[in-house]
C-alpha cells in the first residue's frame, strides 16, 4: 500500500506526530485506532480533528482514502477499473510466524553496581540528576501563598504539557517551566496568568512560582473536581514538589495522580465540603494545621487570612495510611528507600 505504519506509543500519542503540512492553520481530519483523541493529542495541531476506530476500519478509509467509504456496503474500482469489496477481516490476533525478533534490547546489569558511576553533563538541557526532596520540617505549614485557583478541568496535561515539553522528561528543572501553564486561573479566566504577590503583576506559573522559592515562600494550589484526571505522568506531582508548592486542595482527586503526589511527599488535601473552595480569595495567606498530628482519617484545619485581615478556617480531608504519612514526613517514598538501603 506504500503507508507508513506509526507505532501507536508515546510519540503519536501525545502530540509528537510530526505530520508535513502546508498550512498548519487549515482544518482537517485524521482517523486512528490510537486510544484518545482530544485537541492536539495525536500531532499538536488544534486544527486536526481525530477520529478513533478499530485497526481494520482505520485501514480500509486509509485504502479509500473517504471518511465516509463504508466497507461493509461501499465498493472501491480497482487496477482494472472493477467494482470490487474489501474481504471481511479475519481477526488474527497474533502473526502465525510470530515475532522476528533480532535484539531484544535487553543489556543485564553489573554483578556489582558499587563501582558504577552515571556521569550527566551539568550544562545538559535533557539530562539531569534528581536531588532528593526536603523532609518535611516538622511543624504546621504556615504562610502559603496561593500560586493558582485553577478553574474547571484540570488534567494532567494542563499541569504538565505533553508535546515538545517531553524532550525534558529527563530534566525536572526544565520540564518544570510547563507547571500548570494549561489551568485556567479562576481570578482572570486565562491560562498561564497568575498574580505574583510579591511584585503584584501577573505573569506565568511557572516563573511565579519560582521567585516564590527564591525567597523562601511557599505556595499552594487549589483545584476543582477530580483534579489531575489523565495519564498518569509523574511529572505533574514532581514539579510542583521541585518548584516548591506544598499542598494541592482540590474538591477531588483523580486516583492514580493523589498517589503520585504522595509519593513525591507533596500534602494532598480536599474540601470537607466543596463549597469552602468558593472562600479562597486571590490575595490569601493560607496555612495547614494538624500536621504535628496527622494520622489516617483525622482530619486537617486550613486557615485563611484574607487581605482585609480577617480570618476564616475550614475542616479538609485527606486519604493518607500510615506509609504514605511516612513518605510525607521523609520528604518522599524514594528517600525512605535510599534510608533503607543505605
Amino acid at each position: 500500500m506504500g503507508g507508513v505504519v506509526l507505532a501507536n506509543a508515546c510519540g503519536p500519542c501525545i502530540g509528537q506526530w510530526a505530520r508535513h503540512t502546508d498550512d498548519p492553520t487549515r482544518k482537517n481530519s485524521i482517523i486512528t485506532s490510537f486510544n484518545r483523541n482530544f485537541a492536539k493529542r495525536q500531532d499538536g495541531n488544534p486544527n486536526t480533528h481525530a477520529f478513533v476506530a478499530s485497526p481494520e476500519v482505520v485501514t480500509a478509509l486509509v485504502i479509500a482514502g473517504d471518511l465516509t467509504f463504508n466497507p461493509l456496503t461501499d465498493y472501491l474500482t480497482n487496477e482494472k477499473g472493477e467494482q470490487v469489496k474489501l474481504d471481511e477481516p479475519l481477526g488474527i490476533e497474533m502473526p502465525v510466524k510470530g515475532y522476528a525478533v533480532e535484539d531484544a534490547g535487553y543489556q543485564a546489569p553489573a554483578e556489582d553496581g558499587s563501582q558504577v558511576v552515571v556521569l550527566v553533563s551539568p550544562t545538559s538541557s535533557r539530562l539531569q540528576l534528581l536531588d532528593p526532596f526536603k523532609p518535611w520540617e516538622g511543624t504546621d505549614i504556615t504562610g502559603l501563598k496561593l500560586l493558582i485557583k485553577a478553574k474547571g478541568k484540570c488534567t494532567t496535561d494542563h499541569i504538565s504539557m505533553a508535546g515538545p515539553w517531553l524532550k525534558f522528561r529527563g530534566h525536572l528543572d526544565n520540564i518544570s517551566n510547563n507547571m500548570l501553564i494549561g489551568a485556567i486561573n479562576y481570578f482572570n479566566n486565562t491560562a498561564d496568568s497568575v498574580k505574583n504577590e510579591l511584585t503584584g503583576e501577573y505573569g506565568p506559573v511557572p516563573a511565579t512560582q519560582r521567585d516564590y522559592k527564591a525567597h523562601g515562600i511557599g505556595s499552594i494550589v487549589v483545584g476543582d473536581e477530580n483534579y489531575g484526571e489523565g495519564s498518569s505522568r509523574e511529572h505533574a506531582a514532581m514539579e510542583p514538589r521541585h518548584l516548591g508548592v506544598r499542598a494541592i486542595l482540590v474538591k477531588s482527586f483523580a486516583r492514580i495522580h493523589e498517589t503520585n503526589l504522595k509519593k513525591q511527599g507533596m500534602l494532598g488535601i480536599t474540601f470537607a465540603d466543596s463549597n469552602d473552595y468558593d472562600k479562597i480569595q486571590e490575595d490569601d495567606k493560607i496555612d495547614i494545621t494538624g500536621l504535628t498530628t496527622f494520622a489516617p482519617g483525622k482530619q486537617l484545619t486550613v486557615v485563611l487570612h484574607h487581605h482585609d485581615g480577617t480570618t476564616e478556617s475550614f475542616p479538609v480531608n485527606h486519604t493518607y495510611n500510615a506509609q504514605q504519612i511516612e513518605w510525607f514526613k521523609a520528604g518522599g517514598a524514594l528517600n525512605i528507600i535510599r534510608r533503607q538501603m543505605a
